[in-house]
This record gives structure tokens, sequence and C-alpha cells, in this order.
């Protein structure tokens, strides 16, 4: 395929690249009218003039030829049946490759802001929440719609459809409820909560299971299935307000990593206080590749906590090709609107970076805490996001806390639903 636009920009060049990824499309860029008035393959012209009569052509709204970083108006429209903004004229009604763009950079988030009390981007200022598509993969739908009309005016175009993957992760905040703590901390935990204390001794004595290990269940979960589990450590060497995990030389911490990485891909779980220390990340991931024995590449902001650009640096810089923090630590939903993984445009610098980001879609803390949903209730809202994601084709990617999937599971039914869905899940695919 053959696009013609009056300028070839950075920002151009990245979403018909993405554009290009999604389809399997080999789409070369012009800004000569006269190869584009010679080729004999599908053409598109993405520009404001109109070059030839019948030819498809979609207007742009001009984002994707500026640099830097503006407040941008938006407003609603549709397009069919599909809700979209930067309306145009031309054969499509509105700009598509500028709004996707819009969409994945996070362009929104590099606006002013009242961060909330974790200093993150408040859900309530996306254009997503605020005109209630966060529930939907809403790139993914315009891309399939767009897709199957070009499909429609070239026929003979060749693509591929995008497939769909389930894959299950989850963060290791605090290994174990009461073992692997320390004395210390154990009898300062017993005498802040003494309705815990016989359960504690209990735990501690061998004669009960530790409310939060529910490792061997997660084992026989997914070691016959295809779908690959990815676990995040949180491995902080030092305590604060957000980070209270095993310490990382605790031999028993280091054989639970051990042996999950037989089985599973072990990711890094940034810190809190890692966010303002920069040398802190790094030590953690060196201490995690050292339990591992092999190097650390996926990660997984601690609290989903995360700046644009600033902590995209600091993962690039440290050797992260893999973030899958692309999500709210308040609402479930679409941060992105895309379910299918993308490489991180760096606005500040105007270039596609070597990082990869895989956006969740379902945090079960959130349903929980946040919503304060039942274990019934909470499955429900997670089969909702996963038909939605099967429908378009992409990456269906849920987070999960061992300390709600242990047998003693202060959201109850949980583990159990959870179990069934993950068995009736693998049966379907």
């Amino acid at each position: 395929m053959l696009v013609y636009v009056s300028t070839i920009t950075p920002r151009i060049t990245y979403i018909f690249q993405y554009i290009s990824a999604i389809f399997g499309w080999d789409i070369e860029l012009t800004d000569s009218v006269s190869r584009y008035k010679n080729t004999d393959t599908p053409k598109i012209n993405y520009s404001i003039d109109k070059i030839e009569e019948d030819e498809y052509q979609i207007t742009p709204c001009g984002l994707l030829h500026e640099r830097g970083i503006r407040k941008v108006d938006i407003k609603m429209t549709y397009s069919g049946k599909l809700p979209c903004f930067f309306e145009t004229s031309g054969t499509l009604t509105f700009d598509l490759p500028a709004a996707v763009f819009y969409l994945l950079s996070r362009y929104e988030e590099y606006l002013p802001f009242q961060a909330d009390v974790y200093g993150r981007y408040p859900h309530q200022n996306s254009i997503a929440y605020q005109e209630d598509f966060l529930h939907r993969a809403l790139v993914d739908e315009w891309m399939n719609e767009w897709a199957n009309q070009l499909k429609e005016i070239f026929p003979g175009l060749s693509m591929q459809r995008p497939s769909f993957h389930f894959i299950p992760t989850y963060d290791i905040d605090i290994a174990w409820s009461y073992l692997h703590k320390g004395w210390i901390r154990n009898i300062g935990g017993g005498l802040r909560s003494i309705h815990t204390l016989a359960e504690r001794i209990r735990v501690i004595t061998g004669k009960e299971k530790d409310p939060f290990d529910c490792y061997e269940m997660l084992q026989h979960l997914h070691e016959k299935n295809p779908e690959w589990p990815i676990y995040f450590f949180l491995v902080a060497n030092k305590r604060s307000s957000l980070d209270k995990n095993i310490n990382p030389k605790n031999k028993a911490l280091q054989v639970l990593i051990k042996k999950i990485r037989t089985y599973a891909m072990i990711g890094l779980h940034p810190s809190g206080y890692s966010h303002t220390e920069n040398s802190a990340i790094l030590n953690e991931k060196k201490i995690l590749e050292e339990i591992c024995d092999k190097p650390v590449v996926h990660s997984r902001q601690h609290y989903l906590k995360f700046t644009l650009p600033q902590t995209y640096h600091k993962l690039i810089e440290i050797g992260i090709e893999h973030d899958y923090s692309m999500g709210y630590g308040t609402i479930n939903g679409f941060r992105a609107s895309t379910s299918r993984s993308f490489l991180w445009y760096d606005l500040e610098n105007e270039k596609c970076t070597s990082l990869r980001l895989h956006p969740l879609a379902w945090m079960d803390a959130n349903t929980y805490y946040e919503n304060k949903f039942t274990a019934e209730e909470g499955l429900k809202e997670l089969l909702q996001f996963y038909n939605t994601v099967r429908s378009t084709g992409g990456d269906f990617i849920t987070v999960s806390h061992n300390h709600l999937l242990g047998k003693k599971s202060e959201w109850g039914k949980w583990p159990a639903l959870y179990m069934d869905f993950i068995k009736n899940t693998l049966e379907k695919n």
C-alpha cells in the first residue's frame, strides 16, 4: 500500500508503521505526487489536497504534522456506529491516524493535571472516561472497521487479522502474610491486629498454610496450558509506606522466584520509592536478575505509578523492553483505548522508542477495593472484558494479586471462581 503525505513527519511514520504491524501491510510513505499517481498498488491520499477523482482520501486535522504538545480541543462525533473525534472531510469522515496517535501516545497525560494521592494521572481526566468509552478498546474497533472498508474498496489487499491471546499476570507485592518476615515484624503485626494473632501463630508453627500462599494452585492452573503467565515481583531493599515486601535477601523468597521461573516468566515490579530515587530501580533489577540468573526485560510499576515521559525514560535506560503498566490503578478499562501492544512514542523527543507497552484491561484490586464488588460481580466484570477483547482480537491481560487468591482470601469465593475462569478459558482457547 502506498500512502501519500505532503510531508513525512516522525508522527506520521510512527502511526503508519503501527498500522502496518497490526494488519501485516507493507506501507510505503511518499511525498511525491507523481509516485502516487503512477502506482498500481492500493493507495491512500493522506493530505488536504485532492489529487485524483475517486481516490481514497483521509483529510488530516494537522496533529501529525506538528511538533510539541498543546491543549487539543476534542469534539466527539460518529463514524458509522463508532464514536470518534477529529472529524474531517474525505472518504473517511475522521482523521483516524491522528486519533489513534492521540490515544496511543497518551498525549493528554503530558498536559498539566492534578495528580491523585499516589502521584498518578487520574482516570477522570481522560477523554475515554469523560466520553464513556474507557470500557471499549476503541482503537481496535476503529482499526477493524477501517480494514473492512479498505478490503471492500481494494479487494486484492491482503491482510492478517489480529489474533486473540489471554495473558494472566500476577503482582507479588508481599509473598507471604506471616511467613519469612522475621520475629520483629511478626510481633509488631500481632500487636497491631490481635484478632489475627492465633492464625499468625498457627501459620508460623506450620499448622496452617499462609493466607497469601497460592503458588501451588497457580502452578497447577498454568503448567499444562500454552498460555504463558507473568509474575512481577517487588524486591525493594528498603521499606516504605507502599513497599512492604519480603526482604529480597530472604532465602525462601529466592527459592520461590527460582521455582516460578521454571514454568512462567518473571518480571520486575519497581517499588514506589523507585519513582523518585533514580538508582533504586536499577538496583532492584539487578537483585531480581541475580536471583533469576538471567536478564529481566519485563516490568510493571507498583501501584501502576508512572509519569510520562520520565518513568519510561528510566525503563529504557536500565534495559527494560516490555512494560505492563498501561492501565489505571483506580478503574478497569483500556487506558490507551487498545488491547494490542505497541511501541511507546516519546512525545518529548518526537521519536518512536524500543519500549513495547502491553495494556492491561482488568485488575482484581480495582474490582475489589475500588468498585467494592462481590466475587460474583467481579467475575461478571472479568468476563465482560474478556469477551470485549476476544471480539476485536488482541491481548487480554489481567492483573491478579496473591493476597486475593490465597485460600483464605478476604474476597470470599474469589479464588474458586478465578480457578474456574482460568480452566474454562483455557478449554475455549
